[in-house]
């Protein structure tokens, strides 16, 4: 089996907390992390946000001890009691989710998105590719997969700056975000060491959080976004996924609300980065293959019509060698005869 279909309460129950965590972010945040602070300096007292990450902690100056300043932070305060009452429900919600059979994520990898997410990146239009995009999509389209395909350690952001707004200018960049997120993490030393590192890690450990951005013109190194403040590693054709993506909430605790690319376009974008991974990592090309059959089998099955859409804007191209990889892809593909014969129509 390609795929099973979860249980119509398990869908239920995915589509309220993602309703709720969308309604969550576009009222009020939980304040989860933050907290004024007032000191006292030589020129009487002031207060202070104070922000706190993975044990780290960090002070940013919001005033003076007065009258105005005080009736800011009880405001702020009210808002943030509002955003916690709506947390512990998405809470509810996101475990009724998981105990019906929908996927959830691990603690560790909640501690990083969830620190993306705080930082804007979401909002600003950034993308969460790889391995767990594909298992979010499966709670997306009310099914599971097998499981040798979302067993995974790796978190891929993708960012861009044709392709989001940039975060606001006295946030953080997105790199520093990360490696506060959660304690172990380390920048991988790149093999140039004039090179920006672009990748995170655990040490001693396989977990691992990776910067990337489409490629522009011919691979020269990493590239610097300004939208995230942070360099990224280039990856060929990643603009055909970031192009139209979707909302979706990753489960544990309180969710993460991220945008995943659409899953038709992630499917065929697998099956040309499986036939381009050199020989050293036939592994993960056959676990490209395997995510990228299982879901068009699925969207063949539930909705054709999104196959249609992203197959005509994937051989719509400006790149020729994305479009023939692309159909030396599907054609080696065992998904039924559908796929093929429209394929064969478009080139006709």
């Amino acid at each position: 089996m390609a795929y099973t279909e979860l249980s119509g309460s398990a869908s239920m129950a995915y589509a309220e907390a993602l309703e709720s965590v969308m309604t969550r972010e576009a009222s009020a945040s939980s304040g989860d992390g933050f907290g004024f602070v007032k000191k006292s300096v030589t020129r009487g007292d002031h207060w202070y946000l104070q922000h706190t990450l993975a044990g780290k902690k960090k002070q940013y100056y919001f005033g003076p001890d007065n009258e105005e300043i005080r009736g800011r932070i009880a405001q702020q305060k009210a808002r943030w009691d509002e955003g916690k009452a709506d947390t512990a429900q998405v809470e509810k919600l996101v475990a009724m989710a998981l105990a019906a059979g929908c996927a959830g994520i691990s603690h560790r990898a909640y501690k990083v998105l969830y620190a993306a997410e705080q930082a804007g990146l979401f909002r600003a239009g950034g993308v969460l590719v790889g391995s767990f995009a594909f298992l979010a999509m499966g709670n997306m389209l009310g099914v599971s997969w097998r499981r040798d395909t979302t067993a995974t350690q790796d978190i891929d952001l993708a960012a861009s700056d044709e392709a989001m707004v940039a975060i606001p200018e006295n946030a953080r960049p997105l790199g520093d975000v990360i490696l506060d997120s959660e304690t172990g993490l380390l920048s991988v030393p790149m093999l140039n060491p004039r090179a920006h590192s672009t990748s995170f890690k655990i040490r001693g450990g396989s977990f691992r959080v990776d910067l990337v951005t489409p490629r522009k013109g011919k691979p020269e190194g990493q590239q610097y976004v300004r939208a995230i403040q942070s360099y990224a590693e280039p990856v060929a054709f990643l603009e055909y996924l970031l192009e139209d993506t979707q909302k979706a909430v990753l489960l544990h605790k309180g969710g993460v609300l991220v945008n995943v690319p659409n899953p038709a376009r992630f499917a065929l974008h697998k099956l040309v980065v499986a036939r381009r991974r050199p020989a050293s990592q036939r592994t993960k090309a056959t676990k490209d293959v395997k995510q990228a059959t299982q879901l068009l089998t699925c969207l063949l099955d539930q909705n054709p019509g999104d196959v249609w859409l992203a197959l005509d804007a994937a051989l719509s191209h400006p790149s020729r060698k994305f479009r023939d990889t692309l159909r030396a892809g599907i054609q080696s593909l065992d998904v039924g005869a559908g796929l093929k014969a429209r394929l064969a129509e478009i080139q006709g």
